[in-house]
């Protein structure tokens, strides 16, 4: 039977289908609705992606308790076509489990302060609905500057409470002296790695922020042009936090520091995202992400737009790539790439793919079984390898950066247990291996 608002749901879902968010409330027993919610995500990552049939359909599906209300998060990529089956599956998985409740869009609380999206730069935190006396966020400290003649247009906080955001906006002109102001107020200041601030917004500075153990983030910018003519300013505080490895001069004039790219880039974009724990792990996936797209280029040349060549084209392309590697470098490499596959796959929010049996060689190294048996019967037994690791990119690239989407975008640097897991099973030699054998496709 037709749930009452099934077409409006419907209408939510097409709205939003890269960033779904569906609730259960007033469920009198909200496990049992958040075990439904889960059965339906399942579901939901059965569907398979209309051009890429080995993928699902979504970036991500996933359900999260928030205090208590069960919620389905939901990434489709843009595919509204799907709208009206996602909310059939949500809707049929409830009532088949007996739940009780109203499944609605996630319910924003009334913020403190009217929201302005120019603001919003920060992923995962959510609104704050009162101020402290001062009229900021409780985790800002004592005496903290605030830009004068500006109006507070958000503030946010970390779920777990470990970091505060403001933002203050004002026309007519930029946040000039402001950082002098944080300076006057003992802040020592950090460099931010260019990559976090190319085309972020215009006319853009961005520092980190120490004081006394605790710190932050500081950015100004500009709003996106088409926008009235705004400026703001971005602090991000928490109550615990390391000092620079380098102290700088603040500089209020807009970063234009060349784009960098290669594995310096690459790192230095790791020891700033992530903690130490991680940075192998993270270098090793944008590495393989940066070889997936060279990849991709050479499997879809020459085919026009959404077209791939065949097996055999295809392995004759991507040769002279993995030409440049050994063929205990390509082995490393697709095995590396397919252990985080899996470590994706086993934590859940992406459906296996179609005939994705993996197994191990005699070195211990993961290869997808259907797939050589099929490539062995199409391409040159010469090029069996190099097909299967440029499929094991272009397939799994998008499940693991999926999975970290939210690091470059967070407030904060991640615990390193939150994001553990995608790198179980392999140790840094194998991830320094695989990493280097993505660069050494590019010579770098």
């Amino acid at each position: 039977m037709p749930h009452p608002d099934e077409p409006a749901l419907i209408a939510y879902v097409a709205d939003y289908p890269s960033a779904t968010a569906l609730a259960v409330y007033g469920s009198s027993d909200p496990a049992a609705a958040g075990a439904a919610l889960r059965a339906a995500a399942e579901k939901i990552c059965e569907i398979r992606h209309p051009d890429e049939p080995d993928a699902a359909l979504p970036n991500w599906c996933e359900v999260v308790d928030e205090d208590g209300v069960p919620v389905l998060h939901l990434d489709m990529k843009d595919e509204v076509r799907y709208a009206g089956l996602v909310v059939r599956i949500v809707l049929d998985r409830l009532a088949g489990s007996g739940v009780d409740g109203r499944l609605e869009p996630r319910r924003e609380p009334e913020p403190a302060v009217p929201y302005d999206a120019d603001a919003d730069r920060y992923s995962g935190m959510r609104p704050l609905t009162a101020l402290d006396g001062r009229g900021l966020p409780p985790g800002f400290p004592d005496g903290f500057p605030v830009p004068p003649d500006a109006t507070l247009v958000l503030a946010q906080q970390c779920p777990d409470g470990c970091a505060d955001h403001a933002v203050w906006r004002r026309s007519g002109e930029p946040f000039t002296g402001y950082l002098a102001r944080l300076r006057g107020y003992g802040c020592a200041f950090g460099p931010v790695p260019r990559l976090l601030t190319a085309g972020q917004a215009p006319d853009i500075v961005r520092y980190t922020l120490w004081r006394d153990g605790a710190g932050g983030q500081v950015t100004l910018y500009r709003s996106a042009p088409g926008t009235p003519p705004y400026w703001y300013a971005s602090v991000v505080w928490q109550p615990r936090a390391e000092p620079p490895a380098t102290v700088v001069e603040p500089d209020e004039a807009p970063d234009d520091r060349p784009l960098p790219t290669g594995p310096g880039a690459a790192r230095e974009l790791a020891e700033f995202l992530v903690p130490p724990q991680l940075v192998a792990g993270y270098e090793t996936v944008v590495a393989l992400a940066t070889a997936a797209r060279a990849v991709e280029q050479l499997l879809r040349a020459g085919g026009g737009a959404g077209r791939r060549a065949g097996p055999a084209v295809a392995a004759s392309r991507l040769a002279p790539l993995f030409g440049r590697l050994s063929p205990e470098q390509v082995d490393m490499l697709r095995h590396v790439c397919l252990a985080l596959v899996a470590n994706v796959l086993a934590h859940g929010g992406h459906a296996r793919p179609a005939g994705l049996t993996l197994l191990r060689d005699d070195r211990g190294h993961l290869y997808a079984a259907d797939f050589r048996e099929q490539a062995r019967g199409a391409v040159d037994e010469r090029l069996v390898a190099t097909l299967e690791t440029g499929v094991a990119l272009t397939r799994g690239v998008p499940m693991m950066t999926g999975a970290l989407a939210g690091i470059r975008t967070a407030p904060v640097r991640p615990a390193a247990d939150r994001y553990a897991w995608l790198f179980a099973g392999l140790d840094s030699a194998e991830l320094v291996a695989a990493r280097d054998a993505c660069w050494g496709l590019f010579g770098a």
